[in-house]
């Protein structure tokens, strides 16, 4: 039992909801299996999973936080897939019989993850009742979470949608002393995101800088903690 009470007495140490999750996920896995994990460190902007490569790993996220870059039918770059609640990645090819990765995950801030071939991953839950369960309920709350969010993203305007990318942004990305972030996207970046022409975002800026809901300093968009709270109320 050693291994297992010492994956379980490291997972206490996280927060209550992860803990909460994993502690039962895990409830059931016999020791030998946990020996099947790899521990490792990935650096924040490093990748974890590639888009197109093959699917063959499966990872349990211990410390840090990811992000997840998508491409829509159109090219563009779509990154508002929200991972805050997604504590195990690469395994939603799987459950999908996909071969490949179908995103790309790279890590957020340093990360701490267990590492499992996906074999030997999907082998256990066909064994485990209790993780399948867990792990597919997880699964279906996040898809319907963006599915939501993907019908009412698709009827935003301009505005809306750079609004909306500037509140994830400011949530999950590190703040100055001052409680400000800086927003490093170029313009073009910014248009491929948001999936409307560069000239249209241009026009956005300037008119949420005399609104005084940004500030733009050497080409670079300002996000303060009140003007943060000024994008949620008009986004509600």
């Amino acid at each position: 039992m050693k291994a297992k009470e010492q994956l379980l007495n490291l997972i206490s140490k996280k927060e209550h909801e992860k803990h909460q999750y994993l502690s039962e996920f895990f409830k059931y896995m016999p020791d030998n299996m946990i020996e099947e994990f790899h521990y490792l460190e990935v650096k924040k902007n490093e990748k974890i999973l590639l888009a197109g490569e093959t699917a063959k790993d499966v990872y349990i996220l211990l410390d840090g936080k990811v992000k997840g870059i998508d491409y829509n039918e159109a090219g563009c770059v779509y990154s508002f897939i929200d991972f805050s609640k997604m504590y195990i990645l690469g395994d939603f090819e799987f459950f999908s019989d996909r071969t490949e990765y179908m995103i790309s995950i790279y890590a957020k801030q340093d990360c701490k993850l267990l590492r499992i071939s996906a074999g030997r991953y999907m082998k256990w839950l066909n064994h485990d009742e209790n993780a399948l369960y867990m792990r597919l309920k997880n699964v279906m709350e996040i898809l319907t979470a963006e599915r939501m969010v993907d019908r009412k993203y698709l009827r935003m305007s301009c505005r809306e949608r750079l609004i909306y990318y500037l509140i994830i942004f400011y949530e999950n990305n590190e703040k100055h002393s001052s409680g400000n972030v800086t927003i490093s996207d170029t313009q073009n970046e910014l248009a491929d995101k948001v999936g409307f022409n560069i000239r249209s975002v241009q026009r956005v800026i300037a008119t949420l800088e005399e609104e005084d809901l940004i500030a733009v300093r050497n080409r670079k968009m300002m996000l303060s903690y009140d003007q943060y709270l000024k994008l949620i109320n008009e986004m509600n």
